[in-house]
């Protein structure tokens, strides 16, 4: 009997070969297209977090309140751009301004997360308009605005005018007073003051995009108009506003009118360094304002005064309804202070405290008196003759200018 006998089946070594190879090409080749996959992943994250610190530091103009936009980020609260990325979680140095952190939730996972791409490479900012990733080998770049004065110097164009829409004229145009209280970039505020011409316009300039409270001050009765203003980024917006009585109507055969008083000599106090004078009241007793070129200043921790006589009235007759006086100062650095002085009937009265701007703008501040704070009574004319205008100043602080206006009736 022959018997036959099945040989095993099996692969061959070359067939094994050639399935290891396969399996390698396609091995590699899923590979690289993970690496693609997760490359493509962590751009779009990157790019999705380079978006939220844009928004972090300029706001969200998708969020708003009645209507209107209601974020402006970082810029808004400070008035200038972030030094770093840091200044949006934590506050750069004491910001009375600061209300962060402006960054989301999400970029917040740990103490770098915010700064750092999705290949762990830390974002480069430093102040400017554009965020840039470049952990992928390759630069990536957020543009955040198109220049910096997009969000920082914008304007309003605005009018007064009274209750019967009459402008103020020649006569009552420096009866008004507009004013904003914006931050100054360095964490603190800057009140500027503007007069209108006399047909009731007026321009702020300079403005940070944002929501910004505006005042409109009609002087010798102290009656303020408060209002809100959205400004935005490259936006020139307008306003119209009114006082509530006819301060610009005039009637009943009588009218209104402002003399000015400024200082001619020495006051009771001289306790202020002056720069550029032979005596203190020279210093400040110009009618338009020269700034450094004479100026009093400060010295030391604690308010040092002046005071200065100043011109007897000459024009003004009748019911005197307030008498103001108004300080040209500022800081240069922090920490400066100031107020306004008036001496009647031999007492100091001292207007609020005001935190001097450390910037190198001057800026105007007045305290109004509606009635002699002495006597609590109507001032008469012998009064504003005998007073006495002046300032206060702590520490560095400058003043370059000072007078009273008196607003009367006649």
């Amino acid at each position: 009997m022959i018997m036959r006998i099945k040989s095993a089946s099996g692969m061959s070594l070359i067939e094994l070969t050639a399935i290891i190879i396969v399996v390698g090409i396609l091995t590699s080749m899923a590979m690289q297209t993970m690496t693609v996959l997760v490359e493509d992943v962590r751009q779009v994250r990157t790019e999705r977090e380079l978006n939220d610190l844009s928004l972090a530091i300029v706001g969200n103009p998708d969020i708003t309140q009645n209507g209107l936009r209601s974020d402006f980020g970082y810029v808004g609260d400070i008035g200038s751009f972030p030094p770093n990325l840091s200044a949006l979680a934590t506050n750069p140095g004491g910001y009375t301004t600061w209300d962060g952190p402006y960054t989301q939730s999400s970029l917040d996972q740990d103490t770098l997360g915010f700064k750092t791409d999705e290949w762990g490479t830390l974002y480069s900012y430093s102040g400017g308009i554009t965020i840039n990733s470049t952990g992928s080998g390759t630069t990536i770049t957020k543009k955040i605005a198109d220049a910096s004065s997009d969000y920082l110097l914008n304007q309003l164009n605005g009018t007064i005018r009274d209750a019967n829409d009459s402008v103020p004229g020649a006569i009552y145009q420096d009866s008004v007073r507009i004013q904003v209280t914006i931050p100054n970039g360095a964490g603190a505020t800057i009140t500027k003051q503007y007069s209108p011409n006399a047909a009731g316009a007026f321009t702020l300039d300079s403005l940070p995009a944002r929501t910004h409270a505006i005042d409109a001050i009609y002087i010798p009765n102290n009656d303020t108009l408060h209002r809100f203003q959205t400004i935005l980024p490259r936006h020139k917006s307008s306003a119209s506003y009114a006082f509530a009585s006819g301060y610009f109507s005039g009637g009943g055969g009588g009218g209104s009118d402002m003399e000015v008083l400024r200082p001619i000599g020495v006051g009771a106090s001289s306790q202020l360094l002056n720069e550029n004078c032979t005596v203190n009241w020279q210093c400040v007793d110009e009618t338009t304002s020269d700034g450094n070129s004479t100026y009093l200043k400060g010295s030391g921790n604690s308010y040092k005064t002046d005071t200065y006589d100043t011109q007897n009235h000459s024009t003004g007759s009748d019911t005197i309804d307030s008498v103001v006086v108004y300080i040209v100062c500022v800081g240069s650095t922090g920490g400066k202070k100031a107020r306004t002085v008036l001496k009647t009937n031999g007492t100091e009265y001292l207007g609020t405290i005001i935190n001097l701007a450390p910037v190198s703008i001057y800026t105007t501040y007045h305290t109004t008196y509606a009635t002699n704070p002495s006597t609590s009574i109507a001032w008469t004319w012998s009064e504003v003759d005998a007073m006495e205008i002046g300032v206060s100043i702590r520490q560095g602080g400058r003043c370059t200018q000072i007078w009273a206006e008196v607003f009367y009736t006649y």
